[in-house]
């Protein structure tokens, strides 16, 4: 030993208490990435949502290699979830991201929040605990640059957002009115820009939450007449013929109206745009009819642009 040199000596040291995987990544034993695995979902059903889903993460984590650090910590948040412990989404402060991606992870942090806030968890599980694990799996994806996985993990995170507000929604029975959130203080007023028209009605087909043929051009219209026009307010009152019960056709409505927020949703319309929502069944039809004309003119939800 005396002719032996100091780095070998240490090297020597760490090689005697390494451990020995012959089939293994050579970092593979420095990581937990498995402890989970031998749990079992537990709690309420959002809990047990999450744990199968960060379980699920995890493997497909484990699965690259050299990525042990999230697979790691997709593993930890899988054994939270087992203990019924909360469990908290990644924090857009600690990854690295550009600014253009901060802003958009920022607003689907606002976005997911939201649906917390409306009872996603109780209301919508399912959805809501995939929503969580998405955005985790779409952040951590991007700081890697692994584009097919952050695209992949993105839709699956916006498909599940929007089916758990929808589902909220319909638990709710709250597309009724929806209280406009105060504008945030400017030092000057925006140059006010009005879209090309200020009131469109979309048809729906009979007795159906989707619109005509017609219906969807003109709501593909009106989406794209108004998306970029930030400080516009909007207003969507749902209707439905009189054809059927009274409570039928609220119900009726109410479902018309979730299917332009959805669309709208997915096209980046912000919530705290809207100034009103309301569904008002047969209530006050737009064209006066005897009860039970199935009359395609009340089939409609308006979108008013009017201030």
């Amino acid at each position: 030993m005396k002719n032996i040199s100091l780095l070998s000596f240490f090297a020597l040291v760490l090689l005697s208490v390494a451990p020995v995987a012959s089939h293994a990544a050579p970092l593979d034993g420095w990581y937990d990435k498995k402890s989970s695995f031998k749990e079992k979902p537990a709690g309420m059903a959002f809990h047990q949502n999450l744990y199968v889903e960060y379980r699920k993460l995890s493997k497909d984590r484990a699965s690259d290699m050299g990525d042990g650090t999230d697979a790691e910590l997709f593993n930890h948040k899988a054994l939270l979830a087992s203990t019924r412990s909360a469990v908290q989404h990644d924090s857009v402060d600690d990854r690295k991201l550009s600014e253009a991606q901060r802003k958009e992870f920022a607003g689907a942090v606002d976005r997911l929040h939201s649906l917390f806030e409306r009872g996603g968890r109780e209301l919508a599980a399912v959805e809501t605990a995939t929503a969580q694990v998405s955005f985790d799996c779409w952040i951590e994806a991007t700081e890697a640059a692994r584009k097919d996985a952050a695209a992949s993990c993105k839709t699956k995170f916006m498909n599940a957002l929007m089916a758990g507000e929808a589902k909220a929604n319909r638990q709710l029975g709250q597309i009724q009115v929806v209280s406009p959130v105060p504008a945030p203080v400017v030092p000057e007023a925006p140059v006010a820009v009005k879209p090309p028209q200020e009131y469109y009605r979309v048809p729906f087909e009979f007795d159906s939450t989707k619109p005509t043929a017609e219906g969807e051009a003109i709501l593909a219209k009106a989406i794209k007449d108004v998306k970029d026009i930030a400080q516009l307010k909007i207003a969507l009152r749902a209707h439905a013929d009189r054809s059927g019960s009274d409570m039928y056709n609220m119900q009726l409505s109410k479902r018309r109206v979730e299917t332009v927020l959805n669309r709208m949703a997915a096209a980046g319309i912000a919530q705290e745009r809207l100034r009103i929502v309301e569904a008002v069944g047969e209530s006050r039809s737009l064209m006066k009819t005897a009860d039970g004309v199935k009359a395609p003119e009340n089939r409609v939800v308006e979108i008013d642009l009017r201030q």
